[in-house]
């Protein structure tokens, strides 16, 4: 969570930017297997935000069906079984929540639980997703907090997060995705959208912005 000219508490309901203004959250759906960057909304921390999610997962996948279910972890937020139900049909998904309880911080306990469906809940984590929410801190400057760099558009702020997508799936090598070789062989290098067979090569940054102008012309 980022904010957005002033902080949430000092923003009055009746602004007319009272929806721009203040916090900003940003909802990320990403492929454990792949660590593809499937797809994410920003606004609020409101139902709609989450909805909005998980519409555009619905849209870039395969629809799950009672024989090939789809599985979904995340933390303890309520709005994503919300969402999930308005997508999917509950039969069709396997859904589990991790919630952890800090205290002055520090994670002391984990709970994981099954929402719905069947799974084990030692696969219940979200760790490939706060490690990429980290990663994005690192590269995306308007998503550090208590500095200059930070945000003043939402407009810009999501620009930038649908770049980083690009980058994150087309461009950015990812280690654990990497294809051991016999001995004296290089390894095979390969980005998320290359472990999906969308593309067969790591793109570079002069395909990645022509890539992200056909979008927003599109769009």
């Amino acid at each position: 969570m980022v904010f957005h000219k002033k902080k949430q508490k000092n923003v009055d309901e009746g602004n007319d930017y009272a929806d721009k203004h203040g916090d900003y959250w940003i909802y990320i759906a990403k492929k454990a297997d792949t660590k593809l960057h499937l797809a994410h909304s920003t606004g609020k921390r409101v139902q709609k935000t989450a909805d909005k999610l998980m519409k555009i997962v619905k849209k870039r996948c395969k629809m799950p069906t009672d024989n090939e279910k789809a599985t979904f972890t995340s933390d303890g937020n309520s709005q994503y079984i919300g969402a999930i139900l308005k997508n999917f049909k509950d039969n069709t998904i396997n859904y589990g929540q991790i919630i952890k309880e800090r205290v002055k911080g520090t994670v002391v306990s984990k709970i994981r639980k099954v929402i719905f469906g069947e799974m084990n809940v030692m696969d219940i984590d979200t760790v490939y997703i706060e490690r990429y929410n980290l990663t994005m801190r690192h590269s995306i400057s308007r998503l550090v907090r208590k500095t200059i760099c930070f945000s003043k558009s939402n407009e810009m702020a999501d620009n930038q997060i649908d770049l980083f997508q690009c980058y994150n799936n087309l461009n950015r090598v990812n280690s654990s995705l990497e294809i051991k070789t016999k001995k004296g062989e290089k390894n095979i290098k390969r980005t998320p959208c290359m472990a999906e067979g969308i593309t067969d090569h790591i793109w570079s940054w002069k395909e990645l912005l022509m890539f992200k102008v056909g979008i927003s012309t599109i769009y």
